[in-house]
């Protein structure tokens, strides 16, 4: 009796190990429905943001040039921070290298030597994207903001007589629609009417700020019209052009170790995918490979993003923060050739040298004092013309409209809700 009482309480004991403990699944079960439900998670998040923001001006999506700078400022910021910024400021680089095909503009450049001098030309390429961050970024009724707007309108001025007006008109057409021009084509998600629109509403009235407003046309067909004639009146190869369009590929170059200098350039020649801007700007046409090349790498990546990634957690925040000493510094991140302006953190210290391979140091003919917008500029610049930006800044009080809402306030997940 000991016996079948001792087996049957093992039986029974064994059993009950078996009802407690929980079931396993097998891997092939458990791989594909993570793969599956972090994908429908991509697909549930991917388009939260833009539907908020057409949520909250579904009344201007009939007609977006109804809204003003302020309203066409958040909208903006969807593609400008959060949902295609590679793409966007990419496409902004190439906007201003494609403004080197004019033959009316870069006799100046080339002249004054600021983007054909290798000693100079990465300090121009420096504060040109912060003064573009400034503008596009911060809040252009800011108090940075007008001293922005007004220093680049003291530059412009020192050489007034020198530059044509429908240069201005140019170069604000390529900064509007070469951006858009990329992300169409190549990004997860073209951009909505409303943005397009809202972008060049944002560009209209910072033309208005300096001085050549009333020359832009009135909407975005308009300009794209308006610059279709005025690049087949002024677009021509020149001497300069190739100049400055060559400085800025050697720019390029700098950290790429010689062995690769070919493939670089082939590839940068690429990127310029328009005939006659390459003709005009002196560049062949680019190999088969780097033809086939660039547009597959960009598809493929905007495809990978649209399908199996996960939206930005916030947007960026490439603005330049302020510091005990009331100068602006810039995070390493930001830096594109030379790390002016950034701050002497061991952080950004790192992370450039990362970055570099170790080739840029922070200090130096650098510095580590920050900048403020008044003396953004070349170099020899930097100590004049303060006065005057300071009071045309105070004079640009009166551009402001009444807005409850300040550009870039509020919680940084704005976008997704």
């Amino acid at each position: 009796m000991d016996a079948i009482h001792n087996l049957t309480r093992t039986h029974i004991s064994d059993g009950g190990e078996s009802l407690l403990r929980p079931a396993s699944l097998p891997w092939h079960i458990i791989a594909p429905t993570a793969i599956i439900s972090y994908l429908s998670l991509v697909q549930l998040l991917r388009f939260r943001a833009l539907r908020a923001i057409q949520r909250k001006y579904a009344a201007f999506i009939a007609d977006p040039y109804k809204l003003n700078y302020r309203q066409a400022a958040e909208i903006m910021r969807l593609h400008q921070l959060y949902d295609t910024p590679f793409l966007f400021y990419f496409g902004t680089q190439w906007a201003l290298v494609k403004s080197y095909g004019m033959a009316t503009g870069t006799p100046l450049l080339a002249r004054t030597r600021q983007l054909c001098d290798p000693t100079r030309v990465g300090r121009r390429a420096e504060d040109t994207a912060i003064l573009l961050v400034e503008l596009l970024v911060g809040d252009l009724d800011s108090e940075r903001g007008r001293r922005a707007t007004a220093r680049l309108n003291w530059m412009h001025n020192r050489y007034a007589s020198r530059i044509h007006m429908g240069d201005y008109v140019h170069t604000l057409a390529l900064f509007v629609l070469e951006p858009a021009r990329w992300i169409d084509r190549y990004d997860w998600r073209a951009l909505t009417y409303l943005e397009t629109v809202a972008y060049f509403v944002y560009w209209r009235e910072l033309a208005r700020r300096m001085g050549f407003g009333d020359l832009v046309p009135e909407t975005l067909e308009a300009l794209e019209e308006w610059k279709a004639e005025y690049e087949r009146m002024h677009m021509y190869f020149i001497p300069e052009n190739q100049m400055v369009a060559g400085a800025t590929l050697d720019l390029f170059l700098r950290g790429v170790p010689r062995a690769l200098h070919g493939v670089v350039r082939a590839l940068f020649v690429s990127f310029i995918d328009e005939k006659p801007v390459r003709d005009a700007l002196g560049f062949p046409d680019p190999p088969l490979w780097a033809a086939v090349l660039t547009p597959a790498f960009f598809r493929v990546r905007g495809i990978l993003l649209r399908y199996c990634f996960l939206p930005r957690a916030a947007p960026m925040d490439p603005l330049s923060r302020v510091g005990k000493d009331g100068r602006l510094y810039r995070d390493a991140q930001y830096v594109g050739f030379e790390p002016w302006y950034v701050a002497n953190t061991w952080y950004n210290r790192l992370q450039l040298w990362l970055t570099s391979g170790g080739k840029s140091k922070l200090g130096g003919k650098y510095g580590d004092r920050g900048y403020v917008p008044e003396e953004l500029g070349p170099a020899e610049f930097e100590k004049l013309g303060r006065d005057e930006v300071l009071r045309e800044a105070e004079v640009m009080k009166e551009y402001a409209i009444e807005d409850d809402e300040s550009i870039g306030a509020g919680c940084p997940l704005a976008f997704g809700r």
